[in-house]
């Protein structure tokens, strides 16, 4: 395994310094839940960020299901994915979700957030090519070769910063990656939330078990929110230790919610 030589982490601290950074608390959030995180906010309009533990935003963590944006944009790149309606088949092999025991279209494993499903999808694209198109998205630091091929962003050494998150994000939203405006119109589409009257929330959670043993979790909420002709993007992470992870699922995306709310967004 090698790790690829993207310098996102590099120029996010660059961006980060020359951009402003406003501290805010939101330490409350997270204390609700049990959780210890961390909330990154860039203001499109403003070109500003919103912070709450600046420093814990710049740490680098395991990608988890946040990755299925970047594969996602791969898939339909490389042409094995066809658009929403593409179908993963399911083996009729138990799996740990129920939702994931069917024939799933793209945009349901989205949804349902099948691990399976993209596991499928990472074997047909495969190192070599994830190597090339990782570099062109400046996605993180991402470690894949052949042997984790369908596991490297829920496992192992990959790490990505929020920093990192939201200029990826903001990439996507502006149209500005290096894939066509296809692809990215069709992922933005199976992201997409919550449309309200005054907003539209586009996002995607994710979580992995960083010690099994102690029944560790670190958790993803990213995405972004539109309103009155501005765009919100946002990245969440949080540590939970718990019994199990079920009482972990809904509180990402609660906590973000949130602190939206308090800034008076949502």
């Amino acid at each position: 395994m090698r790790f690829l030589p993207v310098f996102a982490l590099l120029l996010a601290g660059f961006q980060s310094l020359a951009q402003a950074i406003t501290e805010r608390d939101f330490k409350k959030h997270f204390d609700v839940h049990g959780v210890r995180g961390s909330f990154l906010l860039y203001d499109l309009k403003a070109d500003t960020f919103i912070a709450y533990d600046p420093a814990r935003c710049r740490e680098g963590f395991l990608p988890a299901s946040t990755f299925k944006i970047p594969n996602t944009l791969i898939g339909l790149e490389t042409g094995l994915l066809s658009d929403t309606n593409y179908v993963f088949k399911w083996d009729g092999k138990p799996r740990w979700l129920n939702e994931w025991e069917a024939d799933l279209t793209l945009s349901q494993a989205m949804r349902f957030s099948c691990l399976p499903c993209y596991q499928q999808l990472a074997r047909q694209v495969g190192a070599v090519r994830y190597q090339q198109w990782l570099v062109k998205l400046n996605y993180g630091k991402m470690d894949v070769g052949v042997a984790n091929v369908d596991s490297f962003w829920v496992a192992g050494r990959s790490r990505i910063t929020q920093f990192q998150q939201v200029e990826f994000l903001k990439r996507l939203y502006l149209g500005q990656l290096p894939v066509s405006q296809r692809s990215m119109d069709l992922t933005k589409a199976i992201i997409l939330l919550k449309k309200a009257p005054e907003y539209t929330l586009r996002g995607k959670t994710g979580m992995s078990n960083s010690d099994a043993v102690n029944r560790r979790y670190n958790g993803w909420f990213v995405g972004w929110l539109e309103r009155g002709g501005n765009a919100y993007v946002f990245a969440l992470n949080a540590d939970y230790e718990g019994p199990g992870s079920s009482g972990f699922v809904p509180v990402r995306r609660a906590i973000a919610e949130a602190i939206l709310r308090e800034m008076g967004l949502m």
